[in-house]
């Protein structure tokens, strides 16, 4: 039995996490919901590489730039086809983070940084040092 069902989708098993086996769904843990490389003999032969490629982009890109909605999230709607994508467009605001060497003496602007600042670190995440 899978433990995340849709009763109003007629046909789909659900859900199943314990048969993920990796670090990415696949189209057997989803009941082939899930299919953005294909399935079965036809499977992309590159599809693990290009989420890890795909994972490693993003986190770079997340790392130097802020992004924020351009519209309500709302107003994004998503819908299916042969690729799952949004139907108006994801309008977002980027503005390019400014990453400072703490030894340099110059300010950090940056959610991470903020956040390390509140718990009380130092900007790059590590425990204040005191000097006695």
């Amino acid at each position: 039995d899978r433990p995340f069902k849709n009763p109003k989708v007629k046909g789909w098993a659900g859900y199943n996490p314990d048969k993920v086996n990796g670090l990415y769904p696949n189209e057997m843990a989803s009941d082939y919901a899930f299919l953005p490389f294909g399935g079965g003999q036809r499977k992309c032969v590159g599809d693990q590489f290009a989420m890890m490629e795909a994972t490693v982009t993003m986190s770079m890109i997340l790392n130097k730039f802020d992004f924020a909605f351009a519209t309500s999230p709302e107003d994004v709607g998503m819908k299916t086809g042969a690729t799952i994508h949004t139907m108006n467009g994801l309008n977002m605001y980027v503005q390019r983070r400014t990453v400072n060497n703490e030894e340099s003496g110059k300010t950090h602007v940056g959610w991470w940084e903020e956040q390390h600042l509140k718990r009380g670190f130092s900007v790059s995440g590590k425990p204040l040092t005191t000097n006695k």
